[in-house]
């Protein structure tokens, strides 16, 4: 073992001894995680026992110890390919996909050209949002693709999340449905390739076009584009936003053309979500009208403030994109995947906070940072106070392009009818992130 990795170790050891098993956990994630614990691939036994002993010590302390059970299994045997698969599985599902990946790509690197370690290592890849690793994999494996609609459908998916849509074009046509659930896979392929077509005169799709890849991958629209960093390093996006009134009527006075002719506004359950109902609702000089106990909405504008806080009680009867039924969220979250993407939303941010929540505020005096107490006042009256809000100063809109916005709806706008798609974390422009 390399001496910065014994040092490493050592290190993260001392931390854990300490008690800060967050600390220590984040180190480990640093050194062990992808794409630096890449070269755990070709890493000695007693090395990989190393590493994986002390993920399981962290699994213990933070009160996993399914994880530390599977992860003393590796450590008994870390030649073990099943031993490797099922830790690397599971960290999956406990949300620690890079370090999911390093252990997968420890398996691969013992069973070859295997479907299913592959097609894991890959899941593990894209939840990291590493799509350029998972698509050199995939690129790598040609006679496994060959012989695998899965390992087929995934190439295909993940050149389109690092903007290769000639390979795209190349993979679908190799798509042979022969099962019912290879249909759905199939679909979201063509369905990708349909939109890039549609807006291929209006959209450059390079990886700098937030607005026109996050339509051909959702099948929705971006109001919005953050004035922060722009063009590098968020191109667009936002990481930690402290939301405001401004910013929530600026993103209601873009939807508006869009919605003509729905009768109603719909308010999910919820009060940040009646909030932005209600001031959609004043804006558009429509009626509020219940969430259905029962069934689907009818036709009408289907608010919601955070897509993340949309009730999982409500994905089903959202599913599908109804006649005269438009779904807004005014903002979605872009490092996770989301069940549904909304038609249109305001903004992609990583983590936001409501302007009538607990708001940061900076003492003129002291200069100290304090938090305001949360807005009870009504959900009706602070709508109101939204509406009242002459929006954005110009400043925060300069990364807007009404002139390309105006030729992209012109293109896509009314949406087809028809499933909704998944929103996809990430895609082929980059934004930085905080973990």
């Amino acid at each position: 073992m390399e001496g910065d990795d014994l040092a490493a170790i050592a290190a993260i050891r001392a931390t854990l001894a300490e008690g800060d098993v967050d600390a220590a956990f984040t180190k480990l994630r640093g050194r062990f995680g992808w794409p630096r614990g890449k070269p755990l691939g070709r890493a000695t036994s007693a090395e990989v026992a190393q590493w994986i002993a002390l993920l399981g010590a962290i699994a213990a302390k933070r009160g996993a110890p399914q994880l530390d059970e599977l992860a003393q299994a590796v450590v008994a045997d870390p030649d073990s390919p099943d031993r490797l698969y099922d830790l690397g599985f599971a960290l999956i599902d406990a949300g620690v996909p890079a370090v999911a990946a390093t252990v997968l790509w420890r398996c691969l690197s013992l069973v070859g050209d295997s479907e299913e370690v592959v097609c894991e290592l890959v899941s593990a890849l894209e939840t990291a949002m590493a799509y350029e690793d998972a698509y050199a994999i995939l690129a790598e494996r040609e006679t496994l693709r060959a012989q695998s609609f899965l390992c087929q459908y995934l190439y295909a998916f993940d050149a389109a999340m690092t903007g290769r849509l000639d390979v795209v074009r190349a993979a679908a046509a190799k798509l042979t449905v022969d099962a019912p659930e290879h249909e759905a896979m199939k679909g979201t392929i063509d369905r990708m390739l349909e939109r890039a077509d549609r807006v291929a005169e209006v959209c450059p799709l390079d990886h700098e076009d937030l607005r026109g890849w996050h339509y051909v991958l959702t099948g929705g629209l971006l109001l919005h584009q953050s004035a922060y960093g722009f063009p590098t390093p968020m191109h667009g996006r936002f990481a930690w936003l402290q939301d405001s009134y401004a910013r929530i009527a600026s993103g209601l006075d873009r939807l508006r053309p869009l919605v003509g002719g729905v009768p109603c506004v719909y308010a999910v359950e919820g009060r940040e979500h009646e909030i932005v109902a209600h001031a959609a609702a004043l804006k558009l000089g429509l009626p509020v009208a219940p969430w259905p106990t029962i069934g689907v909405p009818a036709p009408g504008l289907i608010v919601v403030y955070s897509l993340d806080d949309l009730p999982r009680s409500t994905l089903s009867v959202l599913a599908q994109r109804r006649p005269d039924q438009i779904l807004f969220a005014h903002a979605s979250p872009w490092t996770h995947d989301f069940p549904i993407a909304p038609d249109v939303t305001t903004l992609l941010c990583q983590s936001m906070s409501p302007p009538w929540g607990e708001v940061m505020k900076i003492d003129p005096d002291s200069r100290e940072v304090t938090r305001a107490e949360p807005d009870r006042r009504t959900a009706e009256a602070i709508a109101a106070e939204i509406v009242a809000s002459p929006g954005l100063p110009p400043d925060e809109l300069i990364a807007d392009d009404g002139l390309a916005w105006d030729a992209l709806v012109a293109c896509v706008w009314p949406l087809d009818q028809g499933v909704r798609t998944r929103l996809w974390a990430g895609g082929p422009v980059p934004s930085n992130r905080f973990d």
